[in-house]
C-alpha cells in the first residue's frame, strides 16, 4: 500500500526554501570553521547568510554584529555578499 502526502501550493515554496537553507547551513558552517571562526559564531553566521541567500532576509541585529566582527573570515570563506557585508549594523 502506498500513501501519498499532499502539500497545498502555498506551503510548497516555503518548504522548499526551508529544505534549501538546512542543506546550505552545514556547508557554510564548515567553511567558516575552516577559516577560524569559533563554532558558535559560525553557526549563527552560516544560518544568517543561508537565509539571506535563499529568502533574501536581512540578518537580525545580533547576527549583523557577528557578521561585522568576522567579516574578514567570511570573505576568506568565500561567503561574502556585498549587500550583506556592507549593510549598516542595526543595534537593538
Amino acid at each position: 500500500m502506498t500513501t501519498c502526502m499532499t502539500v497545498d501550493n502555498t506551503q510548497a515554496p516555503q518548504r522548499v526554501r526551508r529544505i534549501a537553507i538546512r542543506e546550505i547551513v552545514p556547508i557554510y558552517w564548515r567553511r567558516l570553521i575552516e577559516v577560524g571562526v569559533p563554532i558558535n559564531a559560525a553557526k549563527v553566521i552560516a544560518w544568517a547568510i543561508a537565509r539571506y541567500d535563499v529568502v533574501h532576509k536581512v540578518p537580525e541585529p545580533g547576527q549583523q554584529v557577528l557578521i561585522s566582527q568576522y567579516c574578514r573570515f567570511i570573505c576568506r570563506a568565500q561567503l561574502w555578499r556585498s549587500d550583506l557585508l556592507l549593510a549598516p549594523v542595526r543595534h537593538a
